[in-house]
């Protein structure tokens, strides 16, 4: 390994620094944190979301009963 040549070397960098920034978001979701906090301006760190509402409403299929079929 002593014959890096200058794109070897940024590839290997530009792979460090993917893998610094992939564990950190790791180690942050898994503590239940977001990476935005911790600078100024941030309001509500730590409280959790409400749940996404969904924009197209789900239709409920409801199955017959076993009574009903069996007339």
């Amino acid at each position: 390994m002593t014959n890096l040549d200058t794109q070897t070397l940024l590839a290997l960098v530009c792979v460090a620094v993917a893998l610094a920034v992939l564990g950190r978001r790791t180690l942050l979701w898994w503590r239940g944190q977001s990476a935005g906090c911790g600078g100024g301006g941030c309001h509500g760190c730590g409280e959790t979301k409400p749940a996404v509402q969904l924009k197209v409403p789900l239709t409920v299929i409801e199955l017959e009963s076993h009574e009903s079929t069996e007339r």
